[in-house]
């Protein structure tokens, strides 16, 4: 059942935007979850950054899927493939952030949130210009 609504969500998803501007999105949706942190004092904002990590989530699942349609060079298709499991298990860490408010344990693993969080701008990045790039025949 999971298999089929990725499948669809993937279908209805790549159907709608080109391959190069979901690899785009998944940046800008990386960095919507920095300025949705930056106001999580306001009421209801943390529900706000469950739902846009589900769209990361999701983006990136359906970026990895169109990129291994592709003939993009392998170093593509391997950067794109980690981000996935980036931001599922940067989801699970936040489970701990919201139950664990303060504290030692409450920090670190704060912390390692916002690395990984770091890590899946950073690697959105490195293949969505990579891609953009062998799309356009800049390089061989």
């Amino acid at each position: 059942m999971q298999r089929l609504i990725v499948a669809r969500i993937d279908m209805h998803f790549v159907n709608a935007l080109k391959l190069w501007a979901s690899l785009y999105l998944l940046i800008w949706l990386a960095f919507a979850q920095f300025l949705v942190t930056a106001f999580s004092q306001v009421f209801g904002v943390i529900y706000l950054h469950f739902v846009v990590g589900l769209a990361v989530l999701a983006v990136a699942i359906v970026n990895y899927r169109g990129l291994m349609r592709t003939s993009a060079p392998d170093r593509v298709k391997r950067i794109s493939r980690v981000i996935p499991g980036m931001a599922a298990f940067d989801g699970l860490l936040g489970i701990p952030v919201y139950l664990f408010r303060e504290g030692t344990i409450h920090w670190a693993v704060n912390f390692l949130h916002l690395i990984i969080a770091v890590a899946i701008i950073t690697q959105a990045s490195s293949a969505a210009t990579a891609y953009d790039m062998w799309e356009e025949k800049e390089f061989n």
